[in-house]
């Protein structure tokens, strides 16, 4: 049973919450308290889940509470509960916390949120993905260049100007933009040779996510030479599996940051694979099982390893401080259903008004209060498909066939009719082949 602590200093909020969350008392223990500090009073004494903090509190702001959970309980996920009143307080809580909940979210949206975050930190806390991490000694940090750049912008006045310098300083990250944005996917009319100009036809998000993708594979290059590893395979893989989730999330109608969200995640989904070139004898082990057995890679990893490149990926992307929606989208992106199972389970079984209609899986296929639920899944939903079609290559071709997709998953949100519009985003992609060169 999970433990969560609601903390907010209007007596009137709290009893809403009570309320609200009636129904989840099987499901969670709860606290509700008025202060930071009677919460961190709870959790000295005990292990807690989850913290739901407004941001105006007495004493102790919300931004200066969450900071001190973090530091001495980084494992509890910290979520904002705010009315998004306060902009700067709102900006600042950014760097501390999980998820931000708006103060009108029903109690379906406050489970979900919960249940979805505490997931992600339970699967990231597991013991043998901890205890191989731990085992590297060389982790790479997170790359100057993407320091200087997330400093920009977060800038008082942002310059798209500056961030285009910075990437030019560097030539092969130069040359990383420049095929990207020349490629057929952008269809421009001329071709860009600045790297400046690239910066600002790509958005300094997705230039973040080439600066990473940049950085680890640069890295990792030693270690995949002496292994055999073809690192250049592996980029035009993560660059394919990118373009694809991107051209998904728009035939789905996504708004833009989702559609940006899955260009990004699908750049980096992979990047747990260069991590376990750090562990060389596991690597070999689990090489030699793929050969000996025919396994699949990602089987094979579980068997040696007892977790899987997903895992080690978001692991070190969620030590960088990337975006939980980035880190659980890498997490999850080979069996997402692993994700949503439980969630919506227990959404389902704690709902209790009869107006929920579920799937026989256990998922909720028409509620109306989890249509936006089911949307906010579109880019792990693009990711997984993008990466399990470019895995399937010419068995794609055959929409009846899907060895690496996950039925479950796409039943479980009502998207399997969805595969053949898929497919065919993946013979357009699959045309632009200059992108992967």
């Amino acid at each position: 049973m999970r433990k969560i602590i609601f903390v907010d200093n209007d007596r009137k909020v709290i009893q809403r919450l009570k309320k609200q969350l009636y129904p989840m008392r099987f499901e969670w223990e709860m606290e509700f308290v008025r202060s930071g500090k009677d919460a961190l009073k709870i959790m000295k004494n005990s292990s807690v889940d989850a913290v739901v903090s407004d941001l105006h509190l007495p004493e102790m702001d919300g931004v200066k509470f969450f900071d001190t959970v973090m530091e001495l309980y980084p494992g509890t996920v910290r979520i904002v509960h705010s009315d998004n009143s306060d902009k700067a307080l709102s900006m600042e809580s950014v760097k501390c916390t999980h998820q931000f909940l708006l103060k009108q979210s029903n109690a379906e949206t406050i489970k979900y949120t919960i249940e979805r975050t505490c997931k992600l930190q339970d699967l990231l806390k597991n013991k043998k993905l901890i205890d191989t991490i731990s085992g590297i000694r060389n982790l790479p940090s997170l790359p100057k260049l993407y320091d200087l750049i997330t400093r920009e912008m977060r800038s008082p006045s942002p310059s798209i100007i500056k961030v285009g310098n910075l990437i030019s300083q560097d030539v092969s990250l130069s040359a990383k933009i420049l095929q990207l944005v020349n490629s057929a996917y952008y269809s421009l009319p001329r071709k860009i040779i600045d790297p400046r100009q690239a910066t600002i036809y790509l958005g300094t998000e997705i230039v973040k996510a080439i600066v990473l993708t940049n950085h680890v594979f640069s890295s990792f290059s030693d270690e995949a030479e002496l292994l055999g590893f073809n690192i250049a395979g592996m980029w035009r893989h993560s660059l394919m599996v990118s373009v694809l989730a991107a051209e998904i999330a728009r035939a789905e109608l996504a708004e833009s940051s989702e559609i940006e969200e899955a260009l990004i995640a699908g750049m980096l989904h992979d990047i747990g694979k260069l991590i376990l070139l750090k562990v060389p004898d596991k690597y070999k082990e689990v090489v030699s099982f793929v050969d000996y057995t025919g396994s699949d890679f990602v089987d094979a990893e579980y068997a040696v390893v007892k977790t899987s490149h997903a895992e080690l990926g978001a692991y070190l992307l969620g030590l960088w401080g990337i975006p939980d929606s980035i880190v659980e989208i890498v997490a999850f992106h080979h069996k997402p259903s692993t994700l949503i199972e439980n969630v919506f389970a227990t959404m389902s079984s704690s709902s209790g008004n009869g107006k929920d209609k579920t799937t026989p899986t256990g998922g909720i296929l028409e509620s109306r209060s989890t249509v936006k639920f089911i949307k906010g899944l579109t880019a792990l939903a693009s990711v997984h498909a993008a990466d399990a079609l470019t895995m399937e290559k010419d068995c794609a071709l055959d929409t009846t066939k899907f060895s690496y997709v996950d039925m479950l998953y796409l039943k479980t949100l009502g998207l399997s009719e969805r595969l053949p519009k898929w497919v065919e985003c993946y013979k357009k992609v699959t045309q632009q082949r200059d992108c992967y060169v």
